[in-house]
């Protein structure tokens, strides 16, 4: 009884500093307001206590120079640019340290109000999700690149497919350029007219590429990007043949790939069928077994 009690002042101590703590910096946060601001609620959920990760790193002093750091920079340069890449690197940081933060507060708030073993047992979840969380945002920058080249994979035979087209039959390849990136709506037309605006805003057009091929991050888009800039860097008369054996090998490609993903899928069917076999052979056996032992 008596180490219960002692338990329970030592849980119940540690949650309410730990939400103190919490409190303290979300309300001494206030000079990141704008630094948040712009963020999109869509990809940044609970975007108004980033500002408690921003505080710790900017307590703990925090070295954005380390390899895992370095990796995540290069992804999210890929993501958003290079020109907001360090910004993203201190959001991707805050957000995992104030979520994962969070997390365990909340958690460790409803374990000081338990009893016995109830208490102890949600404070080690309460861990647990801290630091399930802080992974799972670690990868976020990763699964996001993940999304963007298999959509990217899926969208650009089209693209290259109607470029190819409208150079065969006369058009520069800018205009060309302009007329698919301004034809819908999708991400990768979204990034295509920012190779326009790259040029417009006095970026060189090769630059402009390879930007572009840098934030794609497709084996596909990079080649056909090395092909475009070679034709404006040496003048190739070319290059609407070049465009026509890339397009040829896109079509190939998106052909495999979607034949790749039926099998894949075709795979996963398997597991909840044998699962069902299983409990169909469960329901077989377990009144024979019992109709034995009588």
């Amino acid at each position: 009884m008596t180490l219960d009690i002692i338990l329970g002042i030592v849980f119940l101590s540690i949650s309410v500093l730990v939400s103190l703590i919490f409190i303290i910096l979300l309300l001494s946060s206030e000079e990141y307001d704008e630094y948040i601001a712009p963020l999109d609620h869509k990809d940044f959920i609970f975007v108004e206590i980033f500002g408690v990760g921003f505080k710790l790193l900017k307590i703990i002093k925090f070295q954005y120079k380390t390899s895992i750091a370095r990796k995540t920079r290069d992804q999210i340069n890929a993501l958003y640019g290079e020109k907001y890449a360090d910004y993203y690197l201190q959001v991707y940081y805050a957000q995992k340290i104030s979520l994962s933060y969070f997390s365990f507060a909340a958690i460790s708030a409803v374990a000081a109000m338990m009893e016995g073993t109830n208490r102890i047992l949600f404070f080690v979840i309460a861990i647990v999700v801290a630091f399930v969380v802080y992974y799972f945002y670690s990868l976020a920058t990763g699964r996001k690149i993940k999304t963007r080249s298999e959509q990217f994979a899926l969208e650009f035979p089209n693209a290259v497919s109607t470029i190819a087209l409208l150079v065969n039959s006369g058009m520069i390849l800018r205009d060309a350029w302009k007329e698919v990136a301004f034809s819908n709506e999708s991400l990768l037309s979204f990034e295509m007219r920012r190779v326009n605006e790259d040029i417009s805003n006095g970026i060189a057009e090769s630059d402009a590429f390879y930007s572009f091929a840098n934030r794609c991050v497709t084996p596909e888009i990079k080649k056909f990007t090395s092909i475009v800039i070679q034709g404006l860097e040496k003048g190739s008369k070319d290059l609407a043949a070049a465009l026509e054996n890339q397009n040829r090998e896109l079509w190939e490609s998106k052909k495999q790939k979607t034949l790749k993903k039926g099998e894949l899928a075709s795979n996963k069917l398997l597991i909840p069928l044998l699962i069902m076999f299983f409990g169909v052979l469960v329901l077989v056996i377990v009144p024979v077994i019992s109709n034995l032992g009588l």
